[in-house]
């Protein structure tokens, strides 16, 4: 499989999987039952389509309320549907044609709102692609309202960074409110020491502030951003190789912590998250309810048989600091060990049960892993859906800070990308003891919804007025 993306693609509270065939087999889109088992429905809805898929995507780009899909491919053709699920077609149509969209070599692909005109704009990267000096990258494409999207990679000042080299080796973008000025920063991660921070300037251009002296992954692949030390502002968490062995030596994954406005420090040896071996996607998941965000990721390659590339199993990184960022290996104890060779990950709560669950997309014959997470605890949660007004339906981008007596804790939803793979557009909080918590929504646009002793264990939905 080259990806799996989570999302409730028929809206019927549940957390449906499609994950991508390659060129040998369909697209599957599972169909989640309620319980967390899954019926495969991809044919029936017209997405059983064969191509070198990669990447996969859902976002609602023309604000119904559902969710369409891009799905990247490897110098194959690249699909955009549009969810025609509650419709006559009662399927998924193909927009492509008409689209603009005429993108190559698409690795790993995101929607998100970039200029603030409430429409979802499509990023793409990638990997591998060679261009001339000065030509295009096909990185950005904005929506224009009307099921049509321009390459705007030059005008935003993203395409810059990447035509600094002859080769794109991006692989993962994501979205996040470094600076916390209201408007989304993209956080990319790439290849070969390339990763690189840029800052949104709210006209819809970026500028690239990466600070090479402490974004020094050396193999950027995946990524996952969370608030892990619970301090109010996002930190990146890349994946990449970890082999002491050999000269130079690769040190494997980054955890950059964010200082606030944007800046980040390296904090990677003390959490103690560098040996990943060859990671690829990754996720930031409470996983066992306590308040504080945990990390899984993926990994493999089976071109190295002299390091444990091959067989080497996933990682759990349980969150085990108060207020600093420190991280506790625990993949054989939890059961999250899987030796395949791992690319995409998603995270989320497949039977409602209130915990994080992790599905993980391996290529070549290792196949899918569903980890049904059956941790044994007290811990309460609270899950949360958005709807917004507007063109962004799903509230992309929306900031959500949950308080109790004991903790407060934020999240962004949707806009990241965890490599091929996304999670679903909601957020999940660990509240630990707490029963009750207070609710703060920042919207897209800047308005705020506030709410009070909010009981705990539930999917709370919550509209913007």
């Amino acid at each position: 499989s080259g990806g799996v993306a989570a999302s409730d693609v028929d809206g019927d509270g549940d957390i449906d999987l499609l994950f991508v065939g390659g060129d040998s087999e369909p697209n599957h889109l599972y169909q989640n039952q309620g319980d967390g088992t899954f019926i495969d429905v991809a044919a029936d809805v017209g997405l059983d389509i064969v191509n070198w898929a990669s990447g996969p995507a859902f976002g609602d780009i023309d604000g119904d309320g559902d969710l369409d899909l891009f799905i990247g491919a490897i110098d194959d053709l690249v699909f955009l549907f549009e969810n025609r699920l509650n419709e006559v077609e009662a399927s998924f149509v193909d927009i492509t044609a008409d689209s603009g969209i005429t993108v190559s070599n698409a690795v790993s692909s995101t929607f998100f709102d970039y200029d603030g005109d409430g429409y979802l704009d499509l990023f793409v990267t990638h990997w591998g692609t060679k261009r001339q000096p000065g030509e295009d990258t096909e990185t950005v494409w904005r929506n224009n309202g009307n099921y049509t999207f321009e390459n705007r990679s030059i005008e935003t000042g993203v395409a810059s960074g990447l035509l600094e080299a002859d080769t794109d080796w991006s692989f993962t973008m994501s979205f996040s409110d470094i600076d916390a000025d209201g408007d989304g920063d993209l956080l990319m991660a790439s290849d070969f020491e390339t990763s690189q921070v840029l800052l949104n300037n709210g006209d819809g251009t970026f500028s690239n502030i990466t600070d090479q002296d402490v974004i020094i992954d050396q193999a950027g692949m995946g990524s996952a951003i969370g608030d892990f030390d619970n301090d109010g502002d996002m930190d990146w968490f890349v994946t990449s190789i970890y082999n002491l062995d050999i000269n130079g030596e690769l040190f494997g994954n980054r955890l950059y912590r964010n200082e606030g406005e944007g800046v980040f420090t390296d904090v990677t040896d003390d959490s103690a998250t560098a040996d990943g071996s060859w990671g690829w996607g990754a996720c930031a998941a409470d996983f066992d309810n306590d308040t504080r965000i945990d990390l899984a990721h993926v990994n493999g390659w089976r071109e190295r048989p002299d390091k444990d590339y091959v067989t080497d199993r996933a990682r759990l990184f349980r969150n085990i600091g108060e207020s600093s960022i420190q991280f506790d290996e625990r993949s054989t104890e939890s059961g999250f060990d899987d030796q395949g060779q791992g690319r995409g990950i998603a995270c989320f709560d497949a039977e409602r049960d209130g915990d994080i669950d992790i599905v993980i997309s391996n290529i070549n014959n290792d196949g899918v892993v569903f980890y049904r997470n059956e941790t044994d605890t007290s811990n309460h949660y609270l899950a949360i859906r958005l709807i917004a007004t507007g063109m962004n339906a799903f509230g992309v981008g929306a900031h959500i800070t949950v308080t109790t007596n004991d903790s407060s804790q934020v999240r962004e939803l949707g806009g990241t990308n965890n490599f091929v793979s996304h999670n679903p557009f909601e957020v999940h909080f660990g509240l630990g003891a707490a029963t009750r918590a207070d609710v703060t929504v920042r919207w897209p646009n800047g308005e705020t919804t506030m709410l009070t002793a909010v009981d705990a264990d539930q999917l709370l939905t919550i509209n913007q007025e």
